[in-house]
């Protein structure tokens, strides 16, 4: 008997069953790669939501928090920074950290300052200033809040996000710089509270010194006259002595 054609008839089934696993694999590969593109684009959204509530507020926390959260991109971040030279991250580290530390004690003249001393030393050192140059616009524009996320991220990705906070911390960046303000702003009330109290008490005790005095005037006065009486019935008194309206215009 011929087989060819049973044979043939399983081959091409088998071709088919071949065909139908490759493009169900096909698919498979397919839609996970749709669903990590999806995965990336929502991590990516929250990656930017979470960098511009950063912006709103740079505290050393949501630093630390980006850091924790997006670790490929604070990776992306270390790795651009690894561009520069050991000498050329020094260089920049002094400068943004000590434009952090002015920021943060309120004085934006001399966080501009810093930067800008640095821009031309930063030049002949081969390094891009563009966005030290950016800071210092953010700063003279009045948008120091702004300045201090810029300034404060770019460290991250010097020297990585949980170092950059805690230096942000010591130099009272963010929330604690905040609470320090107000501490400040707290004392400086207490002390203008305390000096109007002391005034207040001089005028008080000075206005008694003078009820007083006004009181012995008014007793020597009363003396003076029972002394005149006493000695002249009351008539003529005393030589040299006050009459009692000029007593009373002292006394007043």
């Amino acid at each position: 008997m011929d087989f060819s054609p049973l044979v043939q008839g399983l081959q091409l089934r088998q071709q088919k069953q071949n065909i139908e696993a490759d493009n169900q694999r096909q698919e498979k590969l397919a839609q996970l790669a749709r669903d990590k593109f999806t995965i990336d684009q929502q991590e990516h959204a929250a990656y930017l939501a979470d960098v511009e509530a950063y912006k709103a507020d740079p505290t050393p926390t949501r630093l630390r928090d980006i850091g924790l959260k997006h670790p490929e991109q604070a990776a992306a971040l270390q790795k651009a920074g690894d561009s520069y030279t050991t000498s050329q991250k020094q260089d920049l580290i002094g400068t943004g950290f000590g434009a952090l530390g002015a920021l943060a004690a309120g004085n934006n003249d001399l966080a501009a300052s810093t930067l800008e001393k640095r821009i031309e030393a930063l030049k002949n050192s081969g390094i891009d200033t563009s966005h030290t140059q950016a800071a210092v616009d953010m700063i003279k524009a009045g948008k120091a809040k702004e300045a201090t996320a810029y300034l404060s991220y770019a460290m991250a990705g010097l020297v990585g996000s949980d170092h950059a906070a805690s230096v942000m911390e010591t130099l009272g960046v963010g929330g604690k710089a905040d609470d320090k303000r107000a501490d400040n702003e707290r004392a400086d009330r207490r002390a203008e509270l305390e000096e109007r109290r002391v005034t207040n008490s001089e005028r008080a005790t000075n206005a008694a010194i003078a009820r007083g005095d006004a009181a012995s005037a008014r007793a020597e006065r009363a003396s003076d006259r029972a002394d005149r009486k006493a000695a002249g019935g009351g008539k003529g008194g005393k030589k040299g002595a006050f009459s009692d309206s000029q007593l009373d215009a002292l006394i007043q």
